[in-house]
């Protein structure tokens, strides 16, 4: 989720808008597709991406690549905000949310008329919880968090930062985040 967009598209020309959201998702979506996740959809300043798992043993090295892939998309990001500031513009930063769970996918919409607006994206708990989490980042001050269940075969490359109460789920979530 890029941060403080709706105030940048206030203040920014609409062609600059484009493309600071291009510039962007561009630089987030890059090591997604590099380390074989796949990007599901843009929903305005957020991207959606799965890192697709095979089974529970799977699961462990899928949760290494995905933190590998945020963390590159940190640095094109840093990359792109280097190329900002030479040209006088403010920096961007993003939040990312990580979470390890089963999802159903596929085309998804509404039949209007003789047409059909259809969108392929994932659905379920997984996916709100990770949408969840990511929405801690700025009350928590932080870049990258993950749930317990991505966290746990990430070892020390991500450590405890409380449970949090979050919609939609009944008890409190162990949140993760990047040591400081």
């Amino acid at each position: 989720d890029l941060r403080d967009f709706t105030k940048l598209s206030k203040e920014l020309p609409r062609d600059e808008v484009i493309a600071l959201l291009n510039d962007y998702f561009d630089a987030m979506a890059r090591p997604v597709h590099a380390h074989g996740g796949e990007i599901l959809k843009f929903i305005g300043d957020a991207m959606l991406a799965i890192f697709p798992m095979q089974d529970d043993l799977d699961r462990d090295n899928r949760c290494h690549v995905a933190l590998r892939a945020a963390h590159e998309a940190f640095e094109a990001l840093d990359g792109l905000n280097e190329i900002r500031a030479s040209a006088g513009k403010p920096p961007i930063k993003a939040g990312i949310g990580l979470h390890a769970g089963s999802v159903s996918y596929g085309n998804i919409g509404a039949a209007i008329g003789n047409s059909a607006r259809l969108d392929f994206t994932a659905i379920g708990p997984a996916v709100n919880l990770a949408s969840r989490i990511q929405a801690l980042c700025r009350p928590l001050g932080r870049s990258l968090l993950a749930s317990r269940a991505f966290a746990s075969p990430c070892g020390s490359m991500l450590v405890p930062l409380g449970a949090y109460e979050l919609q939609g789920f009944p008890e409190p979530q162990q949140i993760y985040g990047l040591p400081e």
